[in-house]
Formats: C-alpha cells, structure tokens, sequence
C-alpha cells in the first residue's frame, strides 16, 4: 500500500492542453515547476486545474474472464495442450486436470496453477499461456453518473461519449471538475483533474467532448464539493493497488501490479 506521493527531485515541468475545432485551446490543465516536498498527503492537493501522478510505478496485467479464448501448451507433451474457451462459469477443460477456473487470473497466475496441477501427474511440465482472443478495450466510468458502467472504448473515443453511456450526470454531479484516471507510459498512474472554465452552460461539455480517451481509462464524475475529489484522489494516486483494482474488479478487464525495478 501506498501512503503517500511526491514529485522527482528534477523539478519537472510538463503543460497540458485540449483543443477542440480550428486550434482553440479550451484550457490547460496543468504547468508543474518547481519541487512539491517528498511526503505530502494527497488530500492536501488543493482542487485545482493539475496533473497529480503515484510515487510507485505499475504495470497492467490482463485478467481472463468468460469467453477469452486461449492455447494452453504443454511443452513435449501435445496430448495435454489445448486451445479453450473460459466458460460461462470461469472455467475451462484439458486432458489430465479436467475442469479448472481460469477467470479472474492473469496469464502468470493461471500458468502457475496448471503448472502445479499438472506436475502431480508428469515430470516438471512446462506450460505456456498464450491469449489468443480476449475482450475488446474498455473505458470505465465511475462516481456521481447515473449507471457507472464499462463501455468498448470504439464505443465511447470521448470522456462525454462515455459519460453518456454511463447515463450522464446525476443532478449532485460537478460537471466541471470531472477527471480522468490513467496509466502512463512510464508506469505512473496519473490523475488528470479537468476543473473547466465556467463560461456558460456548454463549457464542459464541449471540453468533455474534445478530450480522446485511451484504453482502460477511468472517467471519474465527483459530487459536488472538495471533500470528494481530495478521497479520489488518495484512493486512486496514493493507493491505486486499492482504488483502481477494486474499481476494475467489478468487470475483471486488468489489475494494476507493482513494478519493482528501475525500468519497465
């Protein structure tokens, strides 16, 4: 678990912006200079136009659910190897071990549990997982909308278009401070908070329009009010093994693991 997040000693400096139509910039998130002290607690980050990143670095590993198909090799013994299909119930059938459950494993998990399956009946098997048709990439979305969802991200391209599939926004919802949750490339999982201008009625959906989502994001919708984004916050920077694989495990797409060395 993770209790606390900081910013690298480099002092980085990095400016974000959405545009929409002709080049108009409709805002910018967030210009980072300067150094933010090692241990600050994330619910002192004031609600601001930001960007707020984890200290700890993760990486993504699918999930199987039903029907994920996969090619279960057994190395020099082709009378146990498959190809399978998870059933409805989260299992799948080979030769030797017969019915095992495979859903809600990730590829390592699940390579280790016939591993040992199989070596009450042969001699150090080697067993290979290889995916070869698994769910489509997905965007989720959370908080104060109306039927928190996960949708195909060809359905939903835009944070608004997800918002939309979710039911939209609840009557308590803070349209403008609506963030996105994201795994960047070079581990850290950032929050990108969108708190837009308040130039009339459109303003937030027109930027919620504009912004391109990427697969696996998570589009969060607050309640109304400061107290509820500083606990997203701490639940999805400070502690994302907590937050977002509690969020994710409703629909078993990935789960975030801790990257341990110096490079991913």
């Amino acid at each position: 678990m993770i209790s606390n997040f900081h910013f690298s000693r480099d002092c980085r400096s990095r400016t974000y912006a959405w545009q929409v139509g002709g080049g108009a910039s409709l805002f910018i998130l967030l210009i980072l200079t300067g150094c933010i002290s090692p241990r600050v607690k994330m619910a002192r980050v004031p609600v601001a136009p930001q960007i707020v990143e984890s200290a700890q670095r993760f990486k993504k590993e699918y999930v199987f659910a039903p029907a994920d198909q996969i090619d279960v090799v057994v190395r020099r013994v082709p009378e146990a190897s498959r190809s399978v299909t998870v059933r409805s119930d989260g299992y799948i059938s080979l030769p030797i071990v017969n019915d095992v459950k495979a859903a809600g494993l990730t590829t390592g998990e699940l390579r280790d549990h016939l591993t040992k399956l199989l070596s009450t009946r042969l001699n150090e098997p080697e067993v290979s997982i290889i995916p070869t048709a698994v769910r489509q990439p997905a965007v989720y979305v959370s908080g104060d909308v109306n039927n928190p969802v996960s949708v195909p991200l060809r359905d939903a391209p835009t944070a608004m278009q997800a918002i939309a599939l979710a039911g939209g926004f609840k009557r308590t919802a803070s349209e403008r401070d609506v963030a996105i949750i994201r795994l960047a490339d070079d581990g850290h999982v950032e929050a990108i908070a969108l708190t837009m201008p308040s130039n009339g009625q459109p303003g937030p959906y027109m930027a919620l329009r504009g912004l391109l989502l990427q697969a696996d994001d998570i589009v969060f919708v607050p309640e109304s009010g400061r107290s509820q984004m500083s606990r997203f916050l701490d639940d999805f920077i400070n502690r994302p093994l907590q937050g977002v694989n509690s969020l994710v495990q409703t629909y078993v797409n990935f789960r975030l693991v801790t990257v341990l060395n110096k490079t991913l």
